[in-house]
């Protein structure tokens, strides 16, 4: 059961940190789709925002599955969740077709959310003498 829990936090860590890497790939595999989706929300700069996006997913990604400045990564991809998750995920105002899927993504962000405290909170461990 060590073994397990050796395991547990690095492969947490990086399945959390693939996430962020293969959605900022995908954005910009079809930038001009999601910039334009996002003007369309009503972004200003959309373009500009996008590709600020990207560098945070695909490097906080890296950084997450990495390992390295895990914790840092972290506390940026929170950051950066929080906008998101309100702006494209207002399933309170969200019509009745879509009202089940933004929430269904408003909780799913809200998960990730707290994957990134824990890895924020994590202590670092003491070496053994």
């Amino acid at each position: 059961m060590q073994n397990v829990s050796k395991l547990s936090y690095p492969l947490g860590r990086a399945f959390l940190g693939a996430l962020f890497f293969i959605s900022g790939i995908y954005k910009i595999i079809g930038f001009a789709y999601v910039a334009g989706w996002m003007a369309s929300s009503g972004l200003p700069l959309a373009g500009l925002l996008l590709a600020i996006t990207i560098v945070i997913e695909i490097g906080g990604g890296l950084m997450l599955i990495t390992g390295w400045q895990a914790r840092w990564s972290a506390l940026v991809l929170a950051l950066f969740l929080i906008p998101v998750t309100f702006v494209f995920h207002a399933f309170w105002s969200a019509d009745a077709a879509s009202f089940q899927n933004q929430l269904t993504q408003f909780l799913k962000n809200l998960a990730i959310l707290g994957g990134m405290l824990l890895v924020l909170r994590r202590e670092q461990p003491v070496a053994k003498r």
